[in-house]
């Protein structure tokens, strides 16, 4: 008797902005077939005109409701604002099922995907915390995602074959969508200390000569080997550095450039030296920066 054919896997996308259709393209051009869209928006116009585009350029079939789009999909996919991710999720749930895979992909905090995951689980389906780790405009589908929860080893098998980047982490939902967010005070932040370091450095014609000064810092050695010297010997001199940043601080206002960051830089040094890292280390940096969080 011959073995009967598996039906094709079926990804519904909830929202058809600028990552769902990437996403969505580089999936259908790795072979995934059978994919469909819903967007609140595909018949208001103008955003429906792009949205329909979008639906042909990517070779999507646009869904006329959300109900039916869940009910025809295997894997729910949410790309929408997180202001509307638990309400989608409710409004959704009367549509899942057992079985079914629900993944929220869209940028909200741990408490929101928490939240989201309780109501899905209740209507039986299992939940994906998704958090995008890179740019979808280039990558598309090959973009790099964290996942986690009871959904997510589920999604990346079926996804993955398709050169979906996945990685699962452990844990309930929450955990992948706090790295992004978490991630966010490094790659946001150093944008903003960027700026202010190259905004003054032009005021005497050194911005290029102070990028290229850290770039030496950074290329000294392996990037994670650097900055565990950077931390590790950061809370031991905490409190002298702080008073550095005094210094800091009255170049920048004499030279009339906005000090925001430098001033949060010396409050925040000013925490540090004050929780003790100096007389816990005995004066003498730690080998490991994570012997630091033996501090409550």
């Amino acid at each position: 008797m011959e073995a009967k054919a598996l039906a094709p896997l079926r990804i519904g996308f909830i929202g058809f902005g600028e990552a769902a259709f990437n996403i969505a393209k580089g999936l259908r051009a790795a072979g995934l077939t059978c994919i469909r869209a819903y967007d609140i928006s595909w018949d208001r116009e103008p955003q429906g005109r792009l949205i329909r585009e979008r639906a042909d350029e990517a070779q999507v079939t646009l869904a006329g409701s959300l109900e039916s789009l869940i009910r025809e999909s295997d894997i729910v996919i949410s790309t929408v604002q997180a202001s509307v991710a638990v309400a989608l999720a409710k409004e959704s749930a009367q549509w899942l099922r057992p079985g079914q895979t629900y993944a929220d992909l869209n940028s909200a905090g741990p408490l929101l995907k928490q939240q989201a995951a309780a109501v899905v689980s209740a209507a039986g389906a299992l939940f994906v915390d998704g958090a995008i780790m890179g740019t979808v405009p280039g990558l598309g589908h090959a973009v790099p995602m964290l996942l986690c929860g009871d959904g997510a080893a589920g999604f990346a098998d079926s996804l993955g074959p398709y050169g979906m980047r996945l990685t699962v982490l452990d844990g309930e939902p929450g955990r992948a969508s706090a790295s992004k967010l978490l991630r966010s005070v490094f790659m946001k932040g150093v944008v903003a200390l960027l700026l202010e370091t190259v905004i003054a450095g032009h005021e005497y014609d050194l911005e290029d000569d102070l990028l290229g000064s850290i770039a030496e810092t950074f290329s000294a050695g392996p990037f994670l080997e650097v900055v565990n010297g950077l931390i590790a010997r950061g809370v031991i001199h905490a409190e002298r550095r702080a008073g550095e940043m005094n210094e800091v601080i009255s170049v920048l206002e004499s030279l009339g450039v906005d000090a925001t960051m430098s001033v949060a830089t010396r409050e925040k040094l000013l925490r540090v030296a004050a929780t003790g890292y100096k007389e816990h280390f005995g004066g003498v940096a730690p080998k490991d920066f994570h012997e630091i969080f033996q501090i409550g």
